[in-house]
């Protein structure tokens, strides 16, 4: 018993010393120890009801600084960095990303060809740019079988100047043309060869163009544009035309209204008519305001308007104020891969001698002009595009046409003094009223990037109550384009157009006739098909070499009856990309 209550006062003793040895301890410092925390806090929904203490900040008088001790860690960092003193760095010339500012194409070929094509623009600063484009074509021999020159040429000369900022974006284009040909579409009968060699069928037109457009992106005008054309020829032709053009756009509930004004007007004096020989001059204007509304913020997109139309030059039409339809709707839901759609644009269009010349060029230096009313233009159709690859159109055409314009071929004149164009060679306008029916289709093939093949083709059937014949309006229209592209080096380009059998006057020569009562014939001709391929080979970034194809039908007849075009044409340049600094 003593010797049990003797080790319990032992144990008793040593706890005690034990505790008074570590308050001493803790007053001299406070030493480093780990915690292992073995199980996160988790509280308990009762705790959340408990009132905690109000918390109070340490007396800083009484409290003593703690001192903590902290122990760095030294880790050994591996580095693989090699340095390379015996070859130096070499810096290497980036390329441009933006495109060189100039070209330069050029190329001979058979007949004489000569090809020149040089445009450059440059930035000024950085809210204009100045451009200008020289370009020459044509070939030089003459085609076969042809009794008169038939070389032919054309060149362009053009300076362009754009002024752009957020508000506003302008461009100023002037431009002179000189278009030189020859009436070589003769008869294929005996002519006189004193008569031949005393005539020179040149005939050169001058064409000068100057227009500006300013566009707004945030007002209620949102573009103006102003355009003169000046033409001449070597006939003491002379034709003036101006042209003014506004756009206005507002904000309308969920779309846009949006209204269209424009006036055209022009002046044209030929210095002889072609029966009865006086001077020809007629002066003529065309006034119209189209007002529509659109809204393709849904599925069902839509442009709902009309225009009006008034002409000072009344003859061949049903009213005096022309009225039309501006309508375009389509239904594009996501994921639709068929989208229908319907259109009807209507409008008066202006014939004017510069317009017409251009289609056919070889128009006699007299003939009459007036507007043309299209009172529907209307298509209902539907496109279609398949994984982005294929896309194809197909629409149903019709319209109303008043004053529809033609070529006809005009009868020989006894008494032409030499005069090229009267030989029974050169063409005239004629006008009617047609109904027109048919269909277009366009299919579209995406290969790959900048690969594709486009192939359309148009049907179109002319039905007229009046006596005149449609001289060179063929039914059937095609046409063709495709590129094909290999690793940037070679690229292969193509295009072309088929036109179907049509119908042209043939006017019989005889000596003692009457060019005023002088009967026609009606004379087919075949189908004509023109096609052009292009081949560029890639030598560096600023050299290409290419080769330039044409192949047309053979025969008398081309575009227009005994005006062929040459069979085969082939050029052959190079084209160069550079800087040009001022």
């Amino acid at each position: 018993m003593r010797i049990r209550i003797t080790i319990i006062g032992f144990l008793i003793y040593c706890l005690g010393a034990f505790s008074i040895q570590g308050q001493e301890t803790e007053e001299e410092a406070l030493g480093t120890q780990e915690v292992l925390v073995v199980k996160s806090y988790t509280p308990s929904l009762s705790d959340a009801f408990k009132i905690n203490s109000s918390p109070r900040s340490p007396d800083s008088l009484s409290s003593k600084d703690k001192v903590l001790d902290f122990k760095i860690k030294s880790i050994p960092v591996v580095s693989t960095f090699v340095p390379n003193k015996a070859t130096p760095l070499k810096l290497q010339r980036r390329t441009s990303s933006t495109p060189y500012n100039s070209l330069f194409n050029g190329g001979f070929g058979v007949k004489s060809q000569l090809f020149l094509d040089v445009s450059s623009v440059i930035e000024l600063d950085r809210t204009q740019r100045f451009g200008i484009k020289i370009y020459r074509d044509g070939f030089g021999g003459n085609l076969p079988n042809r009794l008169l020159t038939s070389n032919q040429q054309f060149s362009r000369f053009g300076i362009h100047h754009n002024l752009r900022s957020n508000d506003y974006n302008a461009n100023t284009l002037l431009q002179f043309v000189t278009t030189k040909n020859n009436y070589f579409g003769l008869y294929d009968r005996e002519w006189d060869n004193l008569l031949i060699r005393a005539i020179d069928p040149e005939v050169k037109r001058n064409k000068f163009k100057v227009r500006t457009h300013w566009n707004w992106y945030d007002f209620v005008v949102r573009g103006i544009e102003f355009q003169a054309n000046l033409t001449s020829d070597n006939f003491n032709t002379s034709e003036q035309q101006l042209a003014l053009k506004a756009d206005f756009e507002l904000e309308l509930g969920d779309g846009k209204i949006s209204a269209i004004t424009a006036v055209k007007g022009l002046n044209t004096v030929f210095q002889e008519a072609y029966f009865g020989r006086g001077t020809q001059e007629g002066s003529m204007g065309v006034g119209s305001i189209d007002l529509h509304w659109q809204n393709t913020a849904n599925d069902f997109k839509m442009k709902l308007g009309a225009g009006i139309a008034y002409s000072s030059e009344q003859e061949g039409f049903s009213s005096e104020i022309l009225y039309y339809p501006k309508i375009d709707l389509s239904y594009q839901k996501k994921g639709l891969v068929m989208v229908p759609y319907f259109t009807a644009q209507g409008g008066v269009k202006l014939n004017s001698f510069h317009s017409l010349s251009s289609v056919n060029p070889y128009l006699a230096p007299t003939t009459t002009l007036k507007p043309t009313f299209s009172k529907y233009n209307a298509t209902l159709g539907v496109r279609s595009s398949l994984s982005s690859i294929l896309n194809f159109n197909f629409g149903l055409i019709f319209d109303q046409i008043e004053n529809f314009m033609l070529f006809e071929r005009l009868p020989f004149d006894i008494a032409n003094n030499n005069d090229a164009y009267r030989l029974s060679n050169a063409f005239e306008n004629k006008y009617t009223h047609v109904d027109l029916y048919g269909f277009k289709a366009d299919i579209k093939i995406d290969l790959a990037k900048n690969n594709f093949v486009r192939f359309g083709t148009q049907y179109r059937y002319f039905d007229t109550s009046s006596n005149q014949s449609l001289w060179n309006l063929p039914s059937l229209e095609m046409n063709w384009e495709g590129q094909f592209k290999w690793k940037d080096y070679l690229t292969f380009t193509f295009q072309g157009s088929l036109l179907g059998d049509r119908i042209a006057a043939y006017r019989p020569i005889f000596l003692t006739q009457a060019s005023e009562n002088v009967t026609y014939q009606d004379e087919s001709l075949p189908m004509f098909i023109s096609s052009t391929s292009h081949i560029t080979y890639k030598l560096s970034n600023q050299f290409d070499v290419f080769v330039k194809l044409k192949l047309n039908s053979e025969g008398v007849h081309g575009r227009w009856a005994y005006y062929n075009e040459p069979s085969f044409l082939l050029l052959a340049g190079v084209t160069y990309k550079f800087d040009f600094q001022y």
